[in-house]
């Protein structure tokens, strides 16, 4: 704190108490919501970085909707309280018409956005808790991630249970889990599910990101990966953003919301120049 004349001038705000967890993007705007044990939700611009705050009874986890505009005031829309057990992931589908909802106690309930958010939907096949979630392109897949490191697909809203092989040909608008071969490069030898927290992939560059226990953000691609040291602690989510130009990442102990910069010079075809350059290691591919 700085004061001038007995006044005193706020420089830095941010999460406090228990772990930030909570992290999501505005998908048109440079705007990153996210929320914490602190009891608050904070939206950022990416550019000018003040922070919007917003009274919430314990958040563990941000959604954006493809409309977003809860976002323009952080008024709330709907209450609903349809699990005993902690809400661990949530995401809209890319036409805004339907949110599904993980729990811990393993299931998916799906809500319809244009009834008021009526549930008309359940996916009940995980045996443990759920930690991912993506939709398909076109809305009508789902597929979750749980904390056996299980992986299911469901067609959507219902939730009827999609077998591997028929789920092959689905093209998904978001990847953020950790568990399939698309993503096994993420996973160090004598790892277990857990230690890796998030991942986001950034499509048009072929270039992934996740966070992981050891407090590392790490990009991917190809046989490359590269570690960036900031966080104090584990990193417990990494996220682009709209444009693709920043990847953020959330500290859970330390509290902390990182903008890195994606700098896609060095991306050519999808192959990145320094591969023969610099500090990038050569020790595993996310393919």
């Amino acid at each position: 704190m700085v004061r001038d004349r007995d006044k005193p001038v706020l420089l830095m705000q941010g999460h406090s108490e228990g772990e930030l967890w909570a992290l999501d993007m505005h998908p048109k705007q440079p705007v990153a919501v996210t929320g914490s044990d602190d009891r608050s939700v904070r939206s950022v611009q990416l550019h000018r970085r003040p922070l919007t705050p917003s009274r919430s009874p314990g958040v563990l986890l941000t959604c954006c909707s493809p409309v977003s505009q809860a976002l323009e005031d952080m008024t709330e829309v709907v209450h609903i309280k349809d699990r005993k057990e902690v809400i661990h992931e949530l995401k809209f589908s890319p036409d805004g018409s339907f949110l599904a909802v993980g729990s811990n106690d393993g299931m998916v309930d799906v809500y319809a956005v244009a009834q008021r958010y009526k549930k008309v939907g359940e996916c009940s096949r995980s045996a443990s808790f759920i930690t991912h979630l993506d939709w398909s392109v076109d809305s009508r897949f789902l597929q979750t991630n749980d904390g056996a490191g299980e992986r299911l697909f469901y067609r959507m809203p219902a939730g009827k249970l999609v077998p591997k092989e028929e789920a092959k040909g689905i093209h998904w608008m978001t990847w953020t889990g950790v568990v399939g071969p698309e993503v096994n490069g993420i996973w160090i030898k004598y790892s277990n599910v857990t230690n890796v927290n998030s991942v986001d992939a950034n499509y048009s560059s072929a270039v992934l990101v996740a966070g992981d226990d050891l407090g590392l953000p790490i990009t991917f691609l190809l046989k490359i990966h590269r570690k960036y040291i900031g966080h104090s602690a584990h990193v417990t989510n990494v996220r682009w953003s709209s444009d693709l130009q920043w990847v953020i990442s959330t500290g859970g102990a330390d509290h902390a919301v990182f903008q890195w910069r994606f700098l896609p010079e060095g991306v050519m075809n999808g192959v990145l120049e320094p591969l023969l350059q610099g500090d990038a290691e050569l020790t595993f591919s996310c393919r």
